[in-house]
């Protein structure tokens, strides 16, 4: 059942990320249910539910690869995302959110190739950068909180993980904790059909 959901999304051509941050929240989701320490999530068929919300979560941006008759070009995809952080920035009135947002269009604007399609890979590395770079700015104490929270949602499954996965998980779950605790819109679904 496993690989033949692996060979689907790969046939599909659904970015990894895209993947990845649906088991997170399955995972997330799962210690809300079953309590931190609980190890419920056996296979990627528990997780099918979150991928796929995942998936049309990014569907804006991946939707030529999973429904033939939709696309964006890159071109009026990154205008869109631009635009839409233009408007973040102008009504942001937090000082360390709006410089998160300025940083983030200043490097996308110069690190985006307008004949390259895949800006949702774009946008997800820039974002983990620029969430990485916020994480930084925090006081020592606040970073040391956020921390301990993700390692709480691993519980027990640390133990199992090699050093690689846990730094990973760690990141990511981290990651998901500052966008929540500070309201931080993810750039990747800032596109023309969902625009505020």
């Amino acid at each position: 059942m496993d690989y033949s959901l692996i060979l689907e999304w790969r046939n599909k051509e659904i970015p990894k990320e895209v993947i990845l941050k649906g088991i997170n929240r399955a995972f997330e989701n799962s210690q809300k249910i079953h309590g931190k320490d609980a190890s419920s999530i056996r296979n990627l068929k528990q997780c099918v539910e979150h991928i796929n919300n995942s998936i049309e979560e990014f569907r804006p941006i991946i939707g030529k690869n999973i429904d033939k008759d939709y696309s964006l070009d890159a071109v009026d995809t990154l205008a869109n995302i631009v635009n839409q952080l233009n408007k973040y920035i102008e009504s942001e009135k937090e000082g360390v959110i709006k410089s998160y947002y300025l940083d983030m269009k200043e490097h996308l604007l110069t690190s985006a190739d307008k004949n390259n399609p895949n800006i949702l890979s774009l946008c997800v590395k820039i974002e983990e950068e620029s969430l990485q770079t916020f994480f930084m700015k925090l006081p020592e104490l606040e970073r040391e909180q956020i921390l301990l929270e993700a390692k709480n949602i691993l519980g027990d499954r640390a133990r199992h993980m090699t050093q690689q996965a846990l730094e990973e998980s760690l990141v990511s779950f981290r990651n998901e904790i500052i966008s929540n605790k500070y309201c931080l819109k993810n750039i990747s679904t800032l596109t023309e059909d969902n625009l505020e």
